[in-house]
Order: structure tokens, then C-alpha cells, then sequence
């Protein structure tokens, strides 16, 4: 019997597809970056965390997602992050 709260499988997948976008946001380096180029790493985080929310109570519904919120999943689909800005080495000493 199925819990009523349980995930389905559509959602799982949602969910690792918006965390491989999230950590990918997370791990790149901005260093030397201007704010137009950082832009497309918090949209990744942004519609990344959308992502893992889907079939959550009070989350987001898998049809709600605006024209530039699916074509940053489209990109991400097709590109895995190849198509954005790469910053340069993190050249801070301390943390």
C-alpha cells in the first residue's frame, strides 16, 4: 500500500535532477565573474530547489513552472552547465 505522503517515482527523478543542478550552482567558482554571468548559477539553484519541491504539500506543482524557468531546465537537460560563464581560480587565502 502506497503511504499517502511517499513520493513517486516522476518525483524522485525531479528531485535528483533539481539537486545535481543545485550542487553544480554550488560548486562553481564566481571568482572574477560579473553579476550578469552569476545570474544563471542562482537561476540553477533557484529552479533546482523548485525542482525537489514538486508533490510537496504545500510545493511546487510540476506545471508551474514559467518560460525562463523551463528553458533554464531545458539548458540544463541539454548542456549539464557547459554553456555558462566559468570563473577563475579562487585566489582567497583565508576562509
Amino acid at each position: 500500500m502506497k503511504a499517502l505522503y511517499e513520493a513517486t517515482p516522476r518525483q524522485k527523478q525531479l528531485a535528483a535532477f533539481g539537486r545535481k543542478m543545485m550542487d553544480f550552482s554550488e560548486n562553481a567558482s564566481m571568482a572574477k565573474l560579473k553579476d550578469a554571468e552569476i545570474r544563471p548559477y542562482n537561476d540553477l539553484s533557484d529552479v533546482g530547489y523548485m525542482l525537489t519541491q514538486v508533490g510537496a504539500l504545500f510545493g511546487t506543482k510540476e506545471k508551474s513552472f514559467n518560460a525562463h524557468q523551463t528553458k533554464v531546465i531545458e539548458d540544463w537537460q541539454k548542456y549539464k552547465g557547459s554553456n555558462l560563464v566559468k570563473g577563475g581560480p579562487c585566489l582567497r587565502t583565508t576562509f
